[in-house]
């Protein structure tokens, strides 16, 4: 269950409230228009086993099957790349029109932080180094596949 056995320690209706919103942010991939969406994910998160083994592999087909979409770049940062600029936690950088100045957000403990201005180049740059340091997104796809047929 979402963040029911994590640090925070949600209640029921902070946890319903956040899938919610995680499902409505899902729809922006699908439609006419979708959003592009790249996505470095380190290898420990696919394989801690969470809800259980028929959970994970749904969830790992699930990622499989959004990767083939042409708005979606998914790629994964090996155990063997050691320390990486992803290990101080998650970020999600958010580009939005020309009009309107990009932002970084992050998910606390604490709650949830918005940077602006300055500091987005720091996780623009951080999160490049994802990029060049993660598998390619064809060789993410087989790895995700043999960590779901195991």
């Amino acid at each position: 269950m979402l963040n029911q056995a994590g640090p925070a320690e949600l209640g029921t209706d902070e946890i319903e409230k956040r899938v919610k919103i995680r499902a409505e942010r899902q729809r922006i991939l699908e439609g006419d228009d979708p959003v592009r969406l790249f996505v470095v994910i380190d290898e420990a998160a696919l394989r801690r086993t969470v809800g259980g083994p028929d959970i994970m592999r749904a969830q790992l087909d699930h990622l499989i099957k959004m990767a083939a979409r042409a708005n979606i770049t998914l790629q994964v940062i090996p155990f063997d790349v050691g320390p990486h600029p992803g290990t101080g936690g998650r970020f999600t950088i958010i580009s939005f029109p020309a009009e309107d100045p990009d932002a970084v957000y992050i998910e606390t403990i604490a709650g949830e932080l918005l940077i602006e201005s300055e500091g987005v180049g720091r996780y623009r740059r951080a999160f490049r180094r994802l990029n060049a340091e993660a598998l390619s997104p064809e060789d993410t796809i087989a790895l995700i596949g043999r960590i779901a047929g195991s």
